[in-house]
């Protein structure tokens, strides 16, 4: 089993946050198959053929440049439709809590980036601010304490949406 399979199956956001990043490497790499074989090495043999199909992949849906996969695209509709769900009919109290804690620090990170709160779906903006946050800090920069608080209420957010895909995809 791959890394991603892994990932999928233990906590959906965190997978969603690997794709965009593996995506974003096999870009740098330059769609190189040797290069890729470099970062992989021999660990694992599973993670490399699932990172050479993401790169055909992002070649055959012409990403080269920017953009993200289908099966990225489908997962992150899965988690807004997930997220309306866990809102609306399974009134999951908990995540419920969750988002309403998250809710300002999206609109905030919108309104920085010039939307409207009303113009992205919340559970994009989580996974967008997200994988910025994992970014800057690959790079080891310096986080203001109002962007790490933001970011605690955005991973409690995203730990609850992991934990409502488990419940109702995985029935445990």
């Amino acid at each position: 089993m791959s890394t991603a399979e892994t990932k999928k199956a233990e906590h959906i956001v965190d997978y969603l946050l690997y794709v965009w990043q593996m995506e974003d490497l096999v870009r740098a790499l330059q769609f190189d198959a040797g290069a890729i074989r470099g970062v992989v090495g021999t660990s694992s043999e599973a993670d490399l053929m699932w990172l050479m199909q993401l790169a055909q992949d992002l070649q055959n849906q012409n990403l080269m440049s920017a953009g993200h996969v289908d099966h990225a695209q489908e997962t992150l509709t899965e988690m807004a439709l997930l997220h309306d769900l866990l809102l609306g009919p399974m009134e999951d109290q908990k995540y419920v809590q969750l988002y309403e804690s998250a809710q300002p620090h999206l609109d905030v990170m919108l309104k920085k980036s010039g939307n409207q709160p009303s113009m992205e779906h919340p559970v994009t903006s989580m996974m967008v601010g997200l994988y910025g946050w994992l970014v800057l800090r690959m790079r080891k920069e310096t986080l203001s304490v109002e962007t790490e608080a933001s970011m605690v209420a955005l991973r409690e957010m995203a730990n609850g949406l992991a934990r409502g895909h488990i419940r109702v995809y995985q029935g445990r």
